[in-house]
């Protein structure tokens, strides 16, 4: 038992990087620099997302996690305050085609906010935590070195090799697919004892009111936003779907080698996975509904993203 443990707590440590370093390249791979450019000129959509991703959802979630402390065993409200704070997951690129939402609408603010998150996280995660030590510091470095560098690498990939970018790209999500299956089956296999714990607690009821709070703050914020998004729920997506990449590089450089680590890393990997469960069935919902009123042919390969569509 104790090897598996072990195997499942090395598997963890190589995954997490893994996945943060391909979903990074791959964003970069598949997002132009004009997709920072436009979006940087509509400052009134930047102000409107960026407001509610690093002001409304940690602010208002954090008071919550604080208020119903008592509720969540195990440490899990660190976990919490610390996805709260982490904003652009580049899984949003895969539920925006789901849902039928322009690519720039979702790779743009994304883009933004995932520059916010590595100036944001190192300096207000250590203030927020308050059983956990994180240094401001190592938190940058980790964060410019496993999410901006491979960022920036996708991009300058792309604009050298634009013919063979696109390949790169599938080949970079595969390999965040596969350790992002990884990640969570190790995640909660080294902590099955606290997962069936967690499961029988108020923790899932919080961790949906959470996404839910962050949702209603994007959705907000789309009707703020400025003429560069035409579907006002495109933020409200964007905001729920939390960055669990930079939330369990950053909470395993707090705790690691403490009793705490794996208490934060499966709330993280709880609100994850209960944005994704509520988040895929909106977003497939209304990418039907949206291809239907255009006309489109919504074939299951089109309402997952994985092909374009097709006219009537």
């Amino acid at each position: 038992m104790d090897s598996i443990e072990a195997l499942l707590g090395a598997l963890i440590d190589i995954s997490v990087p893994a996945f943060a370093i391909a979903s990074m390249l791959s964003m970069g791979l598949r997002t132009p620099l004009r997709a920072f450019r436009d979006q940087l000129r509509d400052r009134r959509t930047v102000l409107a997302v960026l407001g509610a991703n690093f002001v409304v959802v940690p602010a208002v979630g954090t008071l919550l996690i604080w208020l119903l402390g008592g509720l969540l065993p195990h440490h899990t409200g660190e976990g919490f305050v610390i996805a709260l704070c982490a904003a652009g997951a580049p899984f949003v690129l895969q539920l925006g085609a789901m849902a039928r939402i322009p690519y720039g609408e979702t790779a743009g603010p994304m883009a933004v906010l995932l520059l916010g998150s590595i100036a944001f996280m190192p300096l207000v995660v250590p203030f927020l935590l308050r059983d956990v030590e994180v240094h401001g510091w190592s938190v940058a470095q980790l964060l410019l070195g496993t999410m901006l560098s491979p960022m920036i690498a996708g991009i300058v990939i792309a604009a050298v090799w634009p013919g063979r970018a696109d390949l790169f790209a599938r080949i970079a999500g595969g390999v965040a697919a596969v350790s992002a299956v990884l990640m969570f089956l190790s995640g909660f296999g080294a902590n099955s004892g606290l997962v069936l714990d967690l499961l029988i607690s108020p923790v899932l009821l919080v961790a949906a009111g959470l996404v839910a709070l962050a949702f209603v703050a994007g959705r907000f914020a789309g009707d703020l936003a400025g003429d560069t998004l035409t579907v006002p729920d495109g933020p409200a997506i964007l905001t729920s779907q939390r960055n669990i990449a930079a939330a369990l590089l950053v909470a395993r450089t707090g705790a690691e080698g403490s009793e705490q680590t794996g208490s934060i890393v499966v709330a993280i990997l709880l609100l994850s996975a209960v944005g994704f469960v509520m988040l895929v069935p909106y977003a497939l919902a209304t990418g039907c509904v949206r291809r239907r009123r255009a006309g489109e042919r919504a074939t299951l390969g089109v309402l997952l993203g994985i092909v374009g569509p097709k006219d009537e």
